[in-house]
């Protein structure tokens, strides 16, 4: 049994990988601040062969104990999406950035070849090709796909015959897990739509691709597993061509499924990004399939939603943003109080 470090294991994402990852019979240590509660390392307490530590990983003295014993190690952590980096530029910095390479120096110190990095399909941005792919240009649109790049490009740099970095590129995420999000725009529309909400679309023409939460962790256990040689300085579109949609055809598919919800379309448009992805080379290199469609998903988070009664869906614990604004205001202070 080999046992594999999740940064960011009690998040939306590494809540499901770290399942799966004991499924397919890994020991598993997850490392997570946990800013957004219990919910996803709780359900695991059962197995053995789980080790769930709190810990922020800006801690830097501590990460040479933490990847001791392990055999690779899975980078989700960091502060994710658009609205919640752009609160504090230095402080998504230190979060991203400047933690990503700090862990993976200690990583590749500590002799851990194999190192996956959840990377983002915003890098595309904007872009007139009709269909993106690994070796198209990029147009990051944010800071926070400024920041992925960044990120890729250090880790590239330290590609050698002792560390092995590979770049998961990951579509939109949408489905649901035991730490759930509200903000992202399947997730956002479907749950509005249960709770009688009309679903505004703001522009609507524009293309993204979407996966499914436990599709996106399948893909990091496909590139764990792969030969070495299949995945070392390697980058992967992480999704399915059938879940590349408009905004409008997602909010159609919610009123496909939600009869009787109500769509307006505001024509400004707030999220410029507009790209649609290949996702050849992850089924070519790994024989990855995602498998779980939209409608698919839609209809597990209505589903979901019935069973759980009624949400407060503007809970931070719901939003990256809201909850980040609250942890940054806490960081905030305490540098107040370290400089008076």
């Amino acid at each position: 049994m080999k046992k594999i470090l999740v940064i960011g294991g009690a998040g939306y994402l590494g809540a499901q990988l770290c399942q799966q990852l004991l499924d397919a019979g890994y020991a598993v240590k997850s490392v997570d601040a946990e800013w957004f509660g219990e919910m996803g390392p709780n359900r695991l307490r059962e197995y053995p062969a789980y080790e769930r530590v709190k810990l922020d990983i800006r801690q830097i003295a501590t990460l040479p104990h933490i990847v001791r014993g392990c055999d690779a190690v899975i980078h989700l952590a960091g502060i994710v999406g658009d609205p919640a980096c752009a609160i504090d530029e230095d402080f998504t910095y230190s979060c991203n950035f400047l933690s990503t390479v700090t862990l993976a120096n200690v990583c590749k110190r500590a002799g851990i070849r194999r190192f996956l990095f959840a990377s983002s399909c915003s890098v595309y941005g904007k872009t007139e090709e009709p269909m993106v792919h690994e070796r198209s240009g990029t147009n990051p649109l944010s800071l926070y796909a400024r920041d992925k790049l960044m990120c890729e490009a250090a880790l590239m740099a330290m590609h050698d015959d002792t560390f092995s970095p590979t770049m998961l590129r990951l579509s939109t995420l949408f489905g649901w897990s035991p730490r759930m999000r509200f903000d992202l725009v399947v997730n956002l529309l479907t749950a509005r739509a249960a709770h009688g909400a009309t679903l505004e679309i703001h522009g609507g023409s524009q293309w993204r691709p979407f996966v499914h939460v436990n599709d996106a962790a399948a893909a990091f256990v496909a590139a764990l597993t792969a030969p070495l040689a299949d995945v070392s300085g390697q980058i992967f579109n992480v999704g399915a061509a059938s879940n590349n949609h408009r905004i409008i055809d997602v909010a159609r598919a919610i009123h496909d499924s939600h009869p009787g919800t109500e769509i307006t379309i505001i024509p400004q448009m707030i999220d410029e990004r507009d790209y649609s992805v290949s996702f050849d080379k992850i089924e070519t290199t790994l024989g990855y399939r995602a498998r779980v469609d939209l409608r698919q998903g839609i209809g597990e988070m209505l589903a979901q939603l019935a069973a759980h009664g009624p949400m407060n869906l503007l809970q931070p614990c719901f939003s990256n943003v809201k909850r980040t604004q609250e942890v940054f205001s806490v960081h905030a202070q305490s540098l107040e109080l370290q400089t008076a």
